[in-house]
């Protein structure tokens, strides 16, 4: 088998070069047709702003973790901020960045399938594309430790075609930068790039040198290791370690405990509106990707035992391990679009065991599954024609609703000014060029600690920040919609609410945001100082 592979690689490489990568370069070619288009979207109430804000922080200056406090690996911080140093703090900075990493993450799917199963290997990253609307197209820290762990899969992949020591190094380096994106993903990468590995020493057909286990440790530990010294330099291990182990542990569960798969019906049935009859038979077919993403843990090891396969086995058990790995990664918060972002080599190894049913079977059902993907995304390119135009300070942008915050914000503030938003809409930060005062794009009663709420309002009130986003909507509905445990919880004394309706006058609302300004009475406020000094 492994002759039979290398014999593979000799012929290929005595190909010229678009002969040889012309079914990549061609998918290449046509996944950034398709992506294109989503890159004017700014999809409002997401992750991003957040991760957007943090980048700007780390290219003024601030550090993770020690000025600004983030449940996120500090990774996707310092790659987005890579790109505003190359291109400038702008949209088109964060698009291109988002680009790389979407059609780097479509272009490794396809390579990776290819590994194993030829004539659908379009299937898994158009099926995977799909599905990812609409976390995407989005900043997402999913997203960047997905591309850099399929990087890492696909290194080990070179390593088994070639046996050269650097790619498996590259495969271990490529796991610690996958760790400093999303900590559980990079640790569970790690150990099962060292199982497969094992394994393959084990099968004795073509022995591995035990220092091999040395290089791919060693490069994990160089990436990790760089990460942990750019923090002690900066006085910041402690400050990382809080805010990546010591506090999610303490706060995360409390407020994402979910159903599994929630969301199928909530996120997308639910917004389709499709009326009986036909639409009904539309949006199921629609729907297909979603079901087979959460029946994936289910299907997999049944189709695994009844369809046992011998050929190309290195490549199956890699990817059975990692893709295990990425899958058990995400199910710290068990809803659907965190299934699907755990989930593509799962999509790969379904495809191959597709293959080999019964030969009417397997035409069957993987013609249905490429007629649902591609009926999905052609679906979500849709959405783009309901797109509203934004010009803001950092660039034009396009939204699903008409903007008018980001439009009064510009008229009532100047570049570099402190805002502050509340509890949760950090993307105004950017879209403005103004600058949070507090170390928290997020506060939320019963995850964020009350301490962490009174260092927030002794900065509100000592700055004296004149401009407040309040977003009631976040408040009042999404916080229930995307934390349902929290209505279990107890009602929590209220800290930051009281200060702003003694101290802030509202001067623009509609229906999701409430923009308040500061009241001209010093003394009040001077009291209110004086009361949060003597606390």
């Amino acid at each position: 088998m492994n002759a039979c592979i290398e014999n593979e690689i000799d012929s290929k490489a005595q190909q010229p070069f678009f002969r040889r990568y012309r079914s990549e370069l061609f998918f290449a070619l046509c996944a950034s047709l398709y992506i294109l288009p989503f890159m004017r979207m700014l999809v409002l109430g997401t992750d991003e702003g957040t991760l957007i804000d943090g980048a700007v922080r780390v290219v003024n200056g601030q550090v993770f973790a020690k000025d600004f406090l983030e449940v996120m690996g500090p990774g996707t911080f310092y790659w987005l901020a890579l790109f505003f140093k190359l291109f400038g703090v702008t949209f088109m900075a964060t698009r291109i960045c988002l680009f790389v990493t979407s059609l780097g993450t479509a272009l490794l799917m396809f390579c990776l399938t290819r590994k194993i199963c030829r004539p659908y290997a379009a299937l898994p990253p158009v099926l995977l594309m799909a599905t990812y609307c609409w976390g995407w197209p989005t900043i997402s820290h999913h997203i960047d430790s997905n591309f850099f762990a399929l990087l890492g899969v696909m290194s080990a992949c070179l390593w088994l075609e070639r046996r050269v020591s650097i790619w498996i190094f590259f495969a271990g380096l490529l796991a610690g930068f996958t760790t400093c994106f999303m900590q559980p993903k990079g640790m569970l990468l790690i150990v099962a790039q060292l199982a497969w590995l094992l394994i393959e020493k084990r099968r004795q057909q073509r022995p591995v040198a035990t220092s091999v286990f040395g290089f791919c440790v060693g490069g994990y530990c160089v990436a990790t290791g760089l990460v942990m010294l750019y923090f002690v330099w900066h006085g910041a291990l402690r400050d990382l370690v809080y805010a990546n182990f010591v506090f999610p542990h303490r706060n995360y569960d409390a407020v994402n405990i979910v159903p599994y798969a929630r969301g199928i019906v909530a996120y997308y049935w639910n917004t389709w509106h499709f009326k009986p009859g036909i639409g009904f038979a539309i949006g199921a077919v629609l729907l297909l990707p979603y079901l087979l993403i959460a029946v994936l843990p289910g299907l997999l090891p049944v189709l695994g035992i009844f369809l046992r396969e011998k050929v190309r086995q290195p490549y199956l058990v890699l990817f059975w391990l990692c893709g295990w790995a990425l899958w058990f990664s995400e199910i710290h918060r068990k809803d659907i679009i965190h299934l699907i972002y755990g989930s593509p080599l799962l999509i790969i190894l379904v495809v191959y065991y597709a293959e080999r049913l019964p030969v009417r079977s397997s035409t069957q059902v993987l013609q249905a599954l490429t007629i649902s993907a591609v009926c999905l995304a052609g679906y979500n390119l849709l959405f783009l024609l309901f797109a509203h135009p934004l010009k803001t300070r950092v660039g034009a942008v396009t939204t699903f609703r008409e903007e008018k915050l980001a439009r009064v914000l510009e008229q009532k503030t100047y570049p570099g000014e402190e805002i502050f938003t509340y509890p949760y809409c950090p993307i105004y930060y950017f879209l403005t060029e103004t600058k949070n005062p507090t170390r928290y794009s997020f506060l939320m009663y019963h995850y964020n600690t009350p301490a962490q709420f009174q260092e927030a309002l002794q900065v509100l009130v000592a700055r004296r920040v004149k401009y407040v986003v309040w977003n009631t909507h976040f408040q009042d509905v999404a916080v229930r919609r995307v934390f349902p445990s929290v209505k279990q919880l107890d009602p929590a004394p209220l800290i930051i609410e009281p200060y702003l309706e003694s101290h802030y006058r509202p001067i623009w609302s509609d229906e999701n945001s409430r923009l308040m300004e500061l009241k001209t009475d010093g003394p009040a406020t001077e009291k209110a100082l004086g009361s949060l000094t003597s606390k």
